[in-house]
């Protein structure tokens, strides 16, 4: 009777032994030993913070190779409906959060097919290096203390003696009268042409036009004074180190001689004043949409038709930069 009584004591002691060795011996096995593996995930598995980083790490891809095959076929994996567009947004929310990649997201979504000032604004913008100015620690123009004046002391004391002279006879001169010099007026000093950098127009957008203004002599106005076109990715006068890049695009507007308005169509574009910027090396920018383009406050040379063409590969909506310089000049 004691005997059975043991046993049924001893019962719950093994059994529970043997539970918390099979329990130790399963987590050692499922986390240790065999560890459960995820492979062969698709991309349409991903969550959707998961797949905007996907994008990210495409359009990153495709700023750095320009392979655009390889591009659309990784976005191919998330199987979306309208890939384009999604890059757009995505572009657009990106610039709002000021995140790096935002230009890069709205390159590809332009090169995607989409459509969008706003987005080709993004794909243009780029961040300038901040130049650091160094303080001098000497002044730039030294104080010169001038030299000092000597004081001149007389030694003797000259007392003059009086002579009476005779009274002299005095016969007038007769002075001659200077002749009036003709002064020939000058003539202003001729304005030279336009410089045109490549050819105009033949070597231009087929839809560029250029219109001088229509002064008096003596009369101020806005001469253009020089015209840069930008072809993507063009090498001639040294358009990969200006402004925008091998792959940007604008319009890009310096004023020489005084500040104005832009007028664009006729009417007074609100642009900001960029002369400040050390990237932008201009006085406004804008966006290539073919609008004329003139100076106010005085009459103006016009040009107009500068829009997103290139005449390398013609295709439209193609990245293309335009650089005008103006100067405030007298007929």
């Amino acid at each position: 009777m004691n005997k059975v009584k043991l046993g049924w004591r001893v019962l719950p002691i093994v059994i529970g032994f043997f539970l918390i060795v099979g329990l130790v011996s399963g987590i050692w096995i499922g986390w240790i030993a065999w560890p459960v593996q995820i492979a062969n995930v698709d991309a349409t598995d991903l969550k959707p913070s998961a797949r905007d980083e996907l994008i990210v790490l495409v359009a990153d891809s495709y700023a750095y190779d320009k392979d655009l095959d390889r591009a659309k076929t990784r976005l191919k994996e998330l199987k979306a409906k309208n890939i384009g567009e999604r890059v757009a947004a995505l572009a657009k929310k990106s610039a709002a959060q000021n995140h790096p990649s935002a230009a890069n997201l709205a390159a590809l979504a332009l090169a995607l097919g989409v459509s969008d000032p706003q987005i080709a604004l993004i794909a243009a913008t780029v961040t300038p290096t901040p130049t650091l100015t160094p303080t001098p620690t000497e002044p730039l123009f030294p104080t010169l203390t001038p030299p000092a004046t000597p004081t001149w002391t007389p030694t003797a004391t000259i007392t003059p003696t009086a002579t009476i002279m005779p009274a002299a006879t005095i016969t007038p001169t007769r002075t001659p009268t200077r002749r009036p010099t003709l002064t020939a007026t000058p003539k202003p000093a001729a304005i030279a042409p336009t410089n045109w950098m490549p050819a105009f127009p033949t070597e231009w957008p087929g839809g560029a036009k250029y219109e001088p203004a229509n002064v008096a002599p003596g009369q101020k106005f806005w001469h253009l004074q020089k015209a840069l076109y930008c072809d993507i990715r063009d090498t001639r006068f040294d358009c990969p180190n200006l402004p925008g890049g091998s792959d940007g695009l604008g319009i890009y507007v310096l004023l020489v001689g005084g500040k104005a308005p832009l007028v664009v169509n006729g009417t007074p574009d609100n642009l900001e004043d960029k002369s400040s910027d050390p990237y932008c090396q201009c006085t406004y920018e804008r966006f290539p949409d073919g609008k004329s383009i003139q100076v106010g406050s005085y009459p103006s040379d016009k040009i107009g038709g500068l829009a997103l063409s290139s005449v390398k590969t013609q295709i439209p909506q193609t990245h293309v930069r335009y650089f005008l310089t103006f100067e405030l000049v007298t007929r």
